[in-house]
């Protein structure tokens, strides 16, 4: 007889994968180690099926785990968002939320619109910042919710995922065989631009800073100036700038990492929007 899937399962199946460890992922979950284990095992024996390749070294999903964890993500979603359509209506309240430049365009707008339609009582106040004043911001109570770079936190994140960059540019830049690649920096430190020396130097190509900026709106303007090639994320490129891999050689961009930080003794409107936003934002 057919059994519909425990949620609670299913949530453990897709912690184990984000993870990567089944510590790791009772962690997230707040349980033990043997309950989470427990759990996988019980939804493999339900489904008739290896959903996990266990190594030494952690968990991988296996075709079979691919398959339902695309399932699990949808159904989880969908519940999620009937509670919230049933409890979250009448909700009233004030969030603050913080987060790096570059993700005002990005799909995250449209994200707090749709929140925004659903929890009208729910006002949204939005800040941006560089990820070590967002720290400071959530750690002092001037936010609830902030979104950055982890590494730049000194604490770890609710919860955060992981995009793919693009080197991005001008059509109209001219970058010679001979010249060092230009590169435009932000004067403050930033995670991607230290990943950026590392990948040219094992690439062994010469590289140097063409200008500094300090804003997101500063870095475009230098891109569309032509002065130089920055890392991007792909949705962020000006209509006039194009994706620069294919027409010259330069390493493989790396990946930009988010983390989503919640203050202390969040209220339950931000607790509502943390988790909206994991629906919408973890792939």
């Amino acid at each position: 007889m057919d059994r519909d899937l425990d949620p609670h399962l299913l949530r453990a199946l897709l912690a184990a994968a984000e993870a990567g460890t089944i510590s790791a992922a009772a962690e997230r979950l707040s349980r033990t180690q043997a309950a989470v284990s427990m759990q996988l095992q019980r939804l493999e024996g339900d489904l008739g099926a290896r959903l996990l390749d266990r190594t030494p070294r952690g968990v991988s999903l296996t075709q079979a785990g691919e398959t339902l964890a695309a399932y699990a993500r949808r159904l989880l979603a969908l519940t999620s968002d009937a509670r919230r359509q049933i409890e979250g209506r009448q909700l009233a309240g004030r969030v603050r939320l913080g987060l790096v430049e570059d993700l005002t365009m990005t799909q995250l707008p449209l994200a707090l619109a749709e929140f925004r339609q659903q929890h009208p009582k729910i006002q949204l106040d939005l800040m941006t910042a560089h990820s070590p004043e967002l720290d400071s911001a959530v750690r002092e109570g001037r936010c609830d919710i902030v979104i950055g770079d982890p590494a730049r936190f000194g604490s770890a994140p609710h919860f955060h995922w992981s995009r793919r960059l693009v080197w991005g540019g001008s059509r109209l830049i001219d970058l010679s065989d001979a010249a060092p690649v230009p590169f435009v920096a932000f004067e403050e430190s930033c995670t991607w631009q230290d990943r950026t020396a590392v990948a040219f130097a094992e690439a062994g190509i010469t590289w140097t800073i063409a200008c500094h900026v300090t804003t997101f709106a500063a870095l475009v303007g230098a891109l569309r100036a032509g002065l130089g090639i920055s890392l991007m994320l792909p949705e962020t490129l000006p209509a006039d700038c194009e994706t620069l891999a294919p027409r010259i050689r330069l390493p493989a961009p790396p990946s930009a990492h988010f983390g989503l930080f919640l203050g202390e003794e969040p209220s339950n409107p931000t607790r509502l929007l943390a988790a909206f936003l994991r629906d919408r934002l973890v792939a």
